[in-house]
């Protein structure tokens, strides 16, 4: 994930997960648990296209494991 507003790198914030509405806390800086996970292009590309900001670890690891399992995301949710 991106983590580009400096002015908050390494503070918790809370965040409304964009695609599924969960709330998370997202620390907005390298040592962010986001930073653990292996991100492959096609996802990162999908997550680009579609939100601006993170998304909570379910979504992700979601996104992650049906990539790796060669799934299409077709739509949102």
């Amino acid at each position: 994930m991106t983590h580009s507003d400096a002015s908050h790198a390494g503070t918790p914030l809370q965040r409304t997960c964009p695609n599924c509405g969960a709330t998370f806390t997202c620390w907005n800086s390298p040592s962010c648990w986001c930073a653990g996970r292996t991100l492959p292009e096609s996802v990162k590309s999908w997550l680009a296209d579609r939100y601006a900001t993170c998304v909570c670890p379910a979504c992700l690891d979601r996104l992650i494991a049906e990539d790796a399992a060669g799934m299409q995301k077709e739509q949102d949710g």
